[in-house]
């Protein structure tokens, strides 16, 4: 940690890496709660398909898709 800032996690999929934002858990965490397709999670951060949704998912470490206020 230099300077207060802590780099987020990233996560690599295919030739890109998603950094792993609170809006992008924010997203996994409904996606683990809810009925949300791959394919809608794919379209919610714009990823190419189920494909590539399913790596992201598989990829988080688990820890990070729990939601420890409720």
């Amino acid at each position: 940690m230099l300077g207060g800032y802590m780099e987020r996690p990233k996560v690599k999929i295919d030739d890109k890496e998603i950094e792993l934002t609170d809006e992008v858990i924010k997203l996994l965490r409904k996606y683990v709660k809810t009925n949300m397709t791959l394919e809608q999670l794919a379209s919610e951060l714009s990823l190419n398909g189920w494909e590539e949704a399913y790596e992201l998912v598989k990829n988080v470490p688990s820890w990070l898709l729990r939601n420890y206020t409720g």
